[in-house]
């Protein structure tokens, strides 16, 4: 039995393609948010809830683009664990933007989405 929350339950019964574009738009959130040190807190919680929904679209991909989401997973878990030293650092949170509006582009070319 899984342990879901509700909102995940509703993620999960999402279809794939709009699973996607909400994790593109979350990422594309983060990326905005990361403009002001003031908008950790935010930014954290967006954090969060992307990592348990790459895990739960990941599930539904072929084996190449599964990888590619556990990728990005696992630079989220990375920043969550120091997540107070670097988004007080300017120059993290620039890197947290690229990176974050990269991933974007990523899922919605995943998804099939032009950009």
């Amino acid at each position: 039995m899984n342990n879901w929350t509700p909102e995940e339950l509703l993620f999960r019964c999402d279809r794939l393609s709009v699973r996607l574009e909400r994790l593109a738009t979350n990422f594309l959130h983060i990326s905005m948010l990361s403009q002001t040190v003031e908008s950790g807190a935010q930014a954290l919680s967006i954090v969060r809830e992307s990592k348990s929904f790459l895990e739960l679209t990941a599930v539904d991909l072929d084996f190449d683009n599964a990888f590619e989401l556990a990728q990005i997973q696992r630079q989220l878990s990375h920043w969550h664990r120091r997540w107070e030293d670097t988004w007080q650092n300017e120059s993290d949170r620039a890197s947290i933007a690229i990176h974050t509006k990269a991933w974007a582009e990523q899922v919605r070319t995943i998804a099939g989405i032009l950009v």
